[in-house]
């Protein structure tokens, strides 16, 4: 079974079961931009179209400019980013709110008492703090 979980202007990201897929709407085109254990929660697309950002067990940061690499497990790449899915440092999202092109706040389930709540982080430069 699939699901939507974000939609721009020229994509819809698209879950099934733990894959996530990016669907071009002008072109016949889909590629594997993120694998989530426990499946994807949440997704969203910026507003200039130049990243999307997956979460559930940790975050995913997918550049949407070309090669459109396929995801992959332990690869160093440009384009994507793997964040808090380390077994040790694991965060479980529950939602993404979009800000702007530099900024979004993610919520953490709240069961996680360490880090339970809401969190604003860069996408540029990866700086993290916890909302109050």
């Amino acid at each position: 079974m699939s699901s939507t979980l974000a939609e721009s202007k020229n994509f819809i990201i698209m879950n099934q079961y733990e894959k996530v897929f990016l669907i071009f709407k002008n072109e016949n085109r889909k590629v594997n931009i993120g694998d989530l254990y426990g499946d994807p929660q949440t997704a969203v697309i910026s507003d200039d179209e130049s990243f999307c950002i997956m979460g559930g067990c940790g975050l995913i940061i997918y550049y949407l400019h070309e090669p459109y690499e396929e995801f992959s497990y332990n690869i160093t790449t440009k384009q994507w980013k793997e964040l808090f899915r380390e077994s040790e440092k694991t965060l479980w999202i529950e939602d993404i709110e979009y800000l702007d092109n530099s900024t979004i706040i993610f919520t953490v389930e709240d069961a996680d008492v360490d880090n339970g709540g809401r969190h604003k982080l860069n996408v540029n430069s990866f700086e993290l703090t916890r909302c109050t």
